[in-house]
């Protein structure tokens, strides 16, 4: 009879994950001015796309619940729009199929992803979480021209946890990404540039 502490220990975690969903329409907050002239094509790696975060059971002390979200979706299309809102049109592609195919290819890759929700003293909860990308561009030829890593941070210590508090959290690091990127393309931009059409709005990314 052992195994029985373990056994109800497992059920009890599996009834108490609490999953939050995140928004899927993030978008830069301020489209540059100008774009590049050129089509881009968007790559999200598998383990982007599939990645399922959860806070950390040791950081739960004194709480019935934990969290859990898919992040994949929600963060690809925030970096797809963030590469549409810096060229001329963006394409979803799992992989480029040919050289010259895109003037430009970012493919994005997951760095690193942790939510940590944990009790303070003035009895509030401290829920923060901490997400890093890596954007690479490629040339049309298909060769790597640029390799960085961008971060965002929500952090908030509020006073009653619920599902709300963390999706506010994940999604202001999120959004902190989504900007970060847009800069990032926007300054290495090094061909022709077309205006941004007045009241430009990202369209929905192709599944």
């Amino acid at each position: 009879m052992r195994w029985l502490p373990l056994l109800c220990a497992a059920l009890l975690s599996s009834a108490c994950v609490t999953p939050v969903a995140l928004d899927a329409a993030i978008r830069p907050a301020l489209p540059p001015g100008e774009r590049s002239s050129e089509k881009a094509g968007v790559v999200c790696s598998p383990d982007l796309l599939g990645h399922v975060e959860r806070a950390h059971p040791s950081t739960l002390t004194g709480f019935a619940n934990s969290y859990q979200f898919e992040l994949g979706q929600p963060l690809c299309n925030a970096l797809f729009k963030s590469v549409e809102s810096s060229y001329r049109a963006a394409v979803r592609a799992s992989t480029p199929y040919y050289r010259g195919e895109f003037g430009r290819v970012v493919q994005f890759a997951l760095q690193d992803s942790s939510l940590s929700i944990a009790p303070r003293a003035d009895r509030t909860t401290r829920v923060a979480y901490a997400l890093s990308v890596v954007v690479e561009r490629y040339g049309r030829d298909l060769r790597l021209e640029s390799r960085n890593v961008l971060s965002g941070y929500g952090l908030v210590d509020a006073p009653r946890l619920s599902d709300a508090v963390v999706k506010e959290v994940v999604e202001d690091a999120l959004q902190q990404v989504a900007n970060e990127t847009t800069t990032l393309l926007v300054a290495r931009i090094d061909g022709p540039r077309v205006a941004t059409p007045r009241g430009f709005d990202p369209a929905a990314p192709e599944d």
